[in-house]
């Protein structure tokens, strides 16, 4: 391979946070409420029954602060962040939370695809419809940075895997020159 001719490109793209998302926010906060309330009640409690006031409600304080980092850590994970690398025919995608954490998602070659188009391609709305027990993967981030696709493939252990995907256009004009016949762009 002609290091020369090597292309390579990446995109970040952030998450757009969805019902699920938000109603797991409401109830990590709530669980904090609740978790405080309970320190404090019980460290109160304590303090007065071993008449060590002080020092009780302090190692109370100590663990609603605590609980309250954890707390924000848990919330932190929930900014989701996905990064794209095409690297020549090989895409690449990881899930980045809160700008710490990186894990691999998935990764696929262009040119073993069985499919590549975009979602509200009518052209292709029937092999978007067709599921066909695949393992599905929504990596897709705000609608408003661009077309959503997907890509169908199979895995070198035989799992068929869709992925939805917001490329940016010369991604997947870069794409197509690798698998011109399964790579549609819709203008």
């Amino acid at each position: 391979m002609d290091i020369y001719n090597d292309s390579f490109m990446e995109y970040l793209i952030k998450k757009k946070k969805s019902s699920k998302d938000y109603i797991i926010i409401a109830l990590i906060i709530l669980a904090g409420i609740v978790f405080t309330f309970v320190m404090l009640g019980v460290s109160f409690f304590a303090a007065m029954a071993t008449k060590t006031y002080g020092t009780g409600f302090s190692i109370g304080l100590v663990l609603v602060f605590l609980g309250w980092y954890g707390i924000y850590l848990l919330l932190a994970m929930r900014n989701v962040e996905y990064e794209y690398i095409l690297t020549n025919s090989e895409m690449d995608i990881d899930k980045v939370m809160s700008k710490r954490g990186r894990k691999h998602v998935v990764e696929w070659d262009f040119k073993d695809i069985e499919i590549c188009a975009c979602v509200d391609d009518i052209n292709h709305s029937s092999e978007y419809k067709n599921k066909e027990s695949r393992k599905i993967y929504d990596l897709t981030g705000d609608s408003t940075a661009g077309k959503n696709y997907f890509v169908d493939y199979t895995d070198e252990k035989g799992v068929k895997i869709r992925v939805l995907f917001t490329p940016t256009s010369k991604m997947i004009d870069k794409a197509k020159k690798y698998n011109m016949r399964k790579v549609f762009i819709m203008e």
